[in-house]
């Protein structure tokens, strides 16, 4: 509900300040400036004055998104990676051969 909330007022201020601009008449290039500053005042409008209806929508939007599921190449790929990356990263219990080499000389 928060998104559609904000959408609106966005929506509501942005055909306030576009007709606005219509009705002035800007010149030649009435329709693109409307546009313009009509997406600018209400860009503004809303990030100064509604900021916390703006945090809300983002919040829903993001559980809405964060809900995803992973598909099931997904998850196969997600479980080799971790199954290498285990691999990379354990410790090594025997040394390589050419270690022992040097060890023998160091030590003799």
């Amino acid at each position: 509900m928060a998104v559609l909330k904000y959408s609106a007022l966005r929506l509501g201020i942005f055909a306030v300040v576009f007709f606005g601009c219509l009705y002035i008449d800007l010149g030649r290039f009435t329709l693109i400036f409307a546009v313009i500053i009509g997406l600018a005042v209400s860009w503004m409008v809303s990030y100064l004055f509604f900021n916390s209806w703006r945090i809300a929508a983002g919040e829903q939007l993001a559980g809405w998104l964060g809900r995803r599921r992973r598909s099931t190449s997904e998850r196969q790929d997600n479980a080799a990676e971790d199954e290498l990356a285990e691999q990379f990263h354990e410790p090594a219990e025997q040394p390589r051969p050419h270690d022992q080499d040097r060890l023998g000389r160091a030590e003799g």
